[in-house]
């Protein structure tokens, strides 16, 4: 099936119709917080045990307002595990699978130790959200935690190096902001997808994006803590500064948090180094092929011993602009209206990639879709299907704009690379654990819609010496295309002219 305007805009208008403003409900942190506390107590009077994560369970018509502190955690050296000699095989995919399974298991330990809320794992990065104590007069105590958590991870990270004869030895960057942020949750269960958008979380992950190790504070951070120095790492004096105090808080049970840590540390790295005296390591992956189309993957079957690789496409798609839409709704109190209409934004974008080309959504990350297709063992087949996604997905937002007159100006950046790919769920067992792809098609299609303004669409290497003559030479040499629609495609396609710099202009609006 290709993509049709006139079913993408009966799409559109059906969600909005079913899902006018007024159905949207957005609530301060604080008021959620205490009606969260009071239905869990309920529940364990009635002898349930439900999760106590703060974000975790709201509809789809949720929003909570927050004032929190974000960590953004990357792992430097991740990259590096995913080929031998240059070149991705099984066996580098499964190191890497195992390295992310390590690593995740690790910060879970942590977070619960510390008592704050995992946002979501992506690749070798981390999104972790501190958001008690509760209320903006807190900042100062919420920033500790989140230094003494960055340290603690830092920490367990160099105690791994000698384990498993240093196989998954890393250094970790962790970017830390503060500020108002929205959650919400686009994902149902047990897909559960908690998400937190505006500009901590942003600018946090922005911070976490070099390779020297340590902590990088935002400014806004800086001036809280009253640092002297404006950029850069903080000095180990100054994380012990205030981290200690962190550490040295009480929890409601009575036992200091220093203990509670300590503990999830010693208990993670006494079972791996066990497991990594005898010889073994973690757990094996065992890998099939999945007959096209990906859409039909069913993460919940997934594990370690029954996971996926396959030659297959990755899209990234990022809505350009979104963030400071989100910081001017939390400043104007439209939440509700920007909630709504990334609902619409995200439905239409999964609905195109899944139901017009048989692809599957891997995860939001803030209003970034990442999804994946192939058609098996056809590499160029797989190549110029991911293409017109990527096409498809921009004509999906401009019929989006000329739906939501909210969203006009904002853009659409696309990245889009091939190659050899893991799907797999790693981590904790259960709800805890996190569907993962992840491969250097996906590093690099992530890497190329960052390198896109909001019009643009860039392809990858791979996949420009994949596809016919018909396709590449819509892009110019370094694989940029503008304004590029699914009917510019098409036409493009079929007349196999044209230049690689012409511009498509939007006709949707």
């Amino acid at each position: 099936m290709a993509w049709s305007e006139e079913r993408c805009r009966k799409r559109v208008r059906s969600f909005v119709e079913k899902n006018s403003i007024d159905l949207f409900r957005v609530q301060d942190f604080r008021v959620y917080a205490e009606q969260r506390s009071q239905q869990i107590l309920e529940a364990a009077q009635k002898g349930l045990n439900p999760r106590t994560d703060p974000i975790l369970d709201l509809g789809y018509n949720q929003a909570i307002t927050t004032d929190g502190v974000h960590i953004y955690a990357n792992l430097i050296d991740f990259n590096d595990t995913l080929t031998d000699n240059q070149r991705e095989t099984e066996a580098s995919h499964e190191r890497a699978l195992q390295f992310l399974h390590l690593h995740y298991g690790a910060c879970d330990q942590l977070i619960q130790a510390f008592g704050i809320q995992r946002v979501d794992f992506h690749g070798g990065r981390l999104h972790a959200v501190v958001l008690a104590p509760i209320g903006p007069d807190r900042e100062f105590e919420r920033i500790q935690i989140g230094i003494a958590f960055a340290r603690a991870l830092i920490d367990m990270v160099e105690a791994q190096k000698d384990l498993f004869e240093g196989r998954y030895k890393t250094e970790v960057c962790i970017g830390i902001d503060s500020g108002k942020a929205v959650a919400i949750n686009s994902g149902r269960k047990p897909e559960q997808e908690p998400l937190f958008i505006g500009s901590p979380a942003n600018h946090a992950a922005k911070l976490a994006a070099t390779d020297i190790q340590g902590i990088v504070p935002s400014d806004r951070v800086r001036k809280v803590l009253a640092l002297t120095a404006t950029a850069g790492l903080m000095s180990r004096v100054d994380i012990d500064r205030f981290a200690e105090p962190a550490m040295d808080e009480i929890d409601a049970s009575g036992v200091r948090i220093q203990r509670r840590v300590t503990d999830a540390m010693e208990e993670f790295l006494s079972e791996q180094r066990t497991l990594s005296s005898s010889g073994k390591r973690p757990p094996k992956f065992t890998f099939h092929q999945h007959s096209p189309p990906l859409k039909s993957i069913d993460y919940g079957l997934l594990s370690p011993s029954n996971s996926i690789r396959m030659g297959m496409a990755s899209v990234f798609a990022d809505i350009d602009g979104f963030t400071d839409y989100i910081d001017k709704a939390v400043a104007t109190g439209s939440v509700a209206q920007v909630v709504r209409d990334l609902h619409v934004i995200r439905r239409e974008f999964v609905w195109c990639a899944r139901d017009d080309f048989g692809a599957k959504k891997v995860r939001f990350i803030g209003d970034c879709l990442h999804s994946i297709s192939s058609k098996g063992e056809e590499d160029r087949a797989t190549g110029e299907d991911a293409i017109e996604i990527a096409a498809a997905l921009r004509s999906s937002f401009l019929v989006l704009q000329s739906e939501l007159s909210t969203i006009r100006d904002l853009g659409l950046a696309v990245g889009v690379e091939t190659g050899q790919t893991p799907v797999s769920r790693i981590g904790l067992r259960g709800v805890g654990s996190v569907r993962c792809s992840t491969s250097k098609a996906t590093c690099a299609s992530e890497q190329l819609q960052s390198e896109c303004s909001g019009y643009e669409t860039k392809i990858g290497l791979k996949i420009r010496k994949l596809v016919s003559v018909r396709y590449a030479n819509i892009f110019d040499p370094s694989g940029l295309a503008q304004h590029l629609d699914y009917d510019s495609l098409m036409v493009r396609v079929q007349a196999m002219s044209g230049s690689p710099s012409q511009l498509y202009r939007p006709h949707y609006r």
